[in-house]
């Protein structure tokens, strides 16, 4: 057991018991691949996109974003996440409609049209009401994705086979049918935390690209001297994106998975937890690629950019030691393989910190993420990006790292725009990019 040589870091903000437990899967891994086989039957009855086009990541004026809204994101006084939504409403641009899913309880939708109102947005604002009974998560980015149809224009929800959260699933049903969508089941497994769209291409985290072959065993038959991953890649274009590129991203050196170890604190025995949600097998550093990287644009001679976390950078700009938890090597290997891959690959600062609970003598680490980002390219000199901030309370010394990753952007040519104390989502695994969805964008 080793000694403890770290402060103790304990929360500045308050806990929100309801965000704390999302984590609990709702279907467990037998019941995802028999819903995958179902559905390779069920989707013949759904119109399919006529070569569908996905919402870019970067590209294009944020026209219209959406955001789903529990109870508890207002319930509390002084509740750290509506700081942190109130703050990102108010800086958006003022051209972004809000689509706000929220429960039809009778009390969230009239706070926040009061709050919209007082500060003159409610006119930008959609509500969608969703039943109480369905448990509304914040990550709006993981549930579907939406695609154009190149043909005619009209958009279409696009959902996996399945979601692990129960509530996942009904929130894209109850969205489309409140904005009028067609509503397409896949027979694939995807997040949108694990997709990002360029300009003429797509990312897609390797790991749930074996999920979808995993769920599809028995399904899937490819020709003969076809990989089953080549077939793989082929059913993604055709249900995502027929024109931009499909490319997979991960590493190829081992990554640890999720683990817990004791650790002994002024004599008494602490648990701590690191690789959070890694499972076995993964080939990705994160579980969703947007918690690490980010799209940038293309520079002057035409070459796509790319920002990939660098926890060694982060570590050397903090005086610190690098954790081994860190991982260093292994995002390096992502970011040569997306330089193989033809991009141009900017490193930025990724810290890895912790949240420690004495009661539970209990230590969490995560990533303090500024590559969980929104980002707007309206032409090569129009460029804005959204940042989460980690210099906070107990994580004050944070703010070095803030201030690099800033710097990165504007060296990139764009307007910075920070925002609040993300560490109540951080420390749950995810951050900006992850509680918004694209749904519209301009041509700039």
């Amino acid at each position: 057991m080793h000694q403890n040589t770290r402060p103790i870091r304990t929360r500045h903000y308050r806990l929100i018991e309801e965000l704390a437990n999302e984590s609990r899967q709702d279907l467990p891994e037998p019941g995802m691949r028999r819903r995958a086989i179902a559905m390779t039957l069920l989707q013949q009855y759904s119109q399919l996109p006529d070569k569908p086009s996905l919402v870019p990541s970067a590209e294009g004026t944020l026209e219209a974003m959406v955001f789903t809204i529990p109870a508890y994101v207002l319930r509390h006084v002084d509740n750290p996440l509506w700081k942190v939504y109130s703050d990102m409403f108010l800086k958006l641009p003022t051209y972004t409609e809000f689509h706000l899913l929220v429960p039809d309880d009778g009390n969230t939708r009239q706070q926040l049209e009061s709050w919209f109102k007082d500060h003159g947005l409610l006119q930008r604002c959609q509500f969608h009401e969703v039943p109480e009974h369905i448990k509304l998560l914040i990550w709006a980015e993981d549930d579907y994705e939406i695609v154009q149809h190149k043909a005619n224009g009209r958009y279409t929800l696009v959902q996996p086979h399945s979601h692990r959260r129960a509530a996942d699933d009904y929130t894209g049903y109850f969205l489309s049918k409140s904005l009028g969508l067609n509503r397409v089941k896949t027979p694939l497994y995807f997040e949108g935390g694990n997709l990002l769209v360029g300009d003429d291409f797509f990312l897609m985290g390797a790991d749930y690209i074996v999920d979808s072959m995993l769920d599809l065993k028995g399904v899937l038959l490819p020709e003969d001297q076809t990989l089953a991953t080549e077939e793989l890649a082929r059913l993604f274009s055709r249900y995502l994106d027929h024109d931009r590129k499909f490319l997979t991203v991960g590493s190829l050196l081992y990554v640890p998975h999720e683990k817990e170890q004791e650790f002994e604190m002024d004599g008494e025995t602490w648990t701590e937890t690191f690789h959070t949600k890694n499972v076995e097998g993964t080939v990705q550093p994160l579980f969703h690629i947007d918690m690490f990287i980010t799209l940038a644009g293309r520079n002057r001679a035409g070459k796509y950019q790319v920002l990939v976390g660098d926890t060694r950078m982060a570590s050397e700009l903090l005086g610190e030691n690098l954790s081994y938890y860190g991982m260093p090597h292994v995002f390096d290997d992502v970011a040569a393989l997306l330089e193989r891959q033809g991009f141009e690959v900017i490193r930025n600062p990724l810290p890895l910190t912790y949240v420690d609970n004495p009661e539970e003598k209990r230590r969490d680490w995560y990533y303090a993420t500024s590559n969980n980002a929104v980002v707007e390219i309206k032409s090569a000199t129009d460029k804005t990006v959204w940042l989460p901030t980690y210099g906070h309370g107990n994580w004050e010394y944070l703010q070095k790292t803030d201030e690099a990753n800033k710097e990165v952007w504007e060296q990139l040519g764009f307007k910075v725009i920070q925002l609040q104390d993300f560490h109540p989502f951080a420390e749950k695994s995810g951050a900006l990019h992850c509680i918004k969805k694209y749904l519209r964008r301009g041509q700039g």
